[in-house]
Parts: C-alpha cells; sequence; structure tokens
C-alpha cells in the first residue's frame, strides 16, 4: 500500500515538474532580467568598492555588467557567478546590506556643521559675556610678592 503512496507521489511531482518546464520559457526572459539586475546590484565594483557594477560607470564595472549578463545567458547559478568574483577579488566584492548607507547618511556632515557652528556661536557668546574686572584684586601684606623679572636691577 505505501508503493502505491509512493508512485502516486512520484508521479505527480514528475507531472507538476514537465508542467512547470514548459511554462519557464515564456517567463525566463523576465526572470532572466532579474537576475542580471540583482546580481549586478549585489556585487561592488573592484576599482574603489564603493558602489554596486550597476550604477558605478567604469570600464571594469562595464565589463563585469556583460559577463554577468553572459553567464546568466547560459545557464550559471547567482551563486557560482558571485563565488567567481569572490575568488577574483575577494570578499570585499560582495555588497553587505549592513554597509549599505541609509537615508540618512548624507545629512550627518550637514548637521557636524550646524552643530559645530552652532558650539561656536555659543562659546564666542559665552566668553564675551563674562566680565572682565575693573579692579585688580588687593595683594596680601602677608604673602611675598616676587620680582619682576622684565625689570632691570
Amino acid at each position: 500500500m505505501s508503493q502505491i503512496y509512493v508512485r502516486f507521489a512520484v508521479s505527480g511531482f514528475l507531472t507538476l515538474s514537465s508542467v512547470a518546464t514548459f511554462a519557464l520559457p515564456a517567463s525566463t526572459a523576465i526572470n532572466q532580467k532579474d537576475r542580471i539586475e540583482q546580481l549586478e546590484a549585489s556585487v561592488l565594483a573592484p576599482c574603489c568598492y564603493t558602489e554596486p557594477v550597476s550604477r558605478h560607470q567604469s570600464e571594469i564595472a562595464l565589463k563585469m555588467r556583460i559577463e554577468i549578463a553572459r553567464w546568466v545567458a547560459a545557464g550559471r547559478t547567482d551563486r557560482e557567478i558571485l563565488e567567481t568574483y569572490v575568488e577574483q577579488y575577494g570578499s570585499k566584492v560582495l555588497v553587505d546590506p549592513r554597509t549599505i548607507p541609509g537615508w540618512w547618511t548624507p545629512w550627518i556632515p550637514w548637521l557636524t556643521v550646524i552643530f559645530t557652528m552652532g558650539f561656536g556661536f555659543w562659546l564666542l557668546q559665552r566668553w564675551h559675556a563674562k566680565p572682565v574686572p575693573d579692579v585688580m584684586p588687593s595683594i596680601d601684606p602677608d604673602f611675598p610678592v616676587l620680582p619682576d623679572f622684565d625689570e632691570e636691577e
């Protein structure tokens, strides 16, 4: 009895996989384009390691975009393509989602300048607002007075 269930499950799986195989060619162009875009966004340009290949405008980034498109068309998996670039350039060629700057990153230098200027103005205002005594403090008679070095004896 259990062999019947196994045969039924296997035949059902093969039927579904053959239906999926015939339906696949219609959407492979769209899937390949999405894969190419995703892979280009997953790899940093090795000339400066600051921008993904999809946005970077250098000769090596263009070369990598062409390679990625060829490899996807040839049927290589995403993992194979990424491992190829890791072997060539090291692991820092991969985009780490934790290192992608947030929307607030460009504001940091401006906020730093604004706060520094505000602190500087506050410091100047406080420095100018401090009253300077007009009268020198009286010298205690028990306190010895040292001679001035500028005076000639």
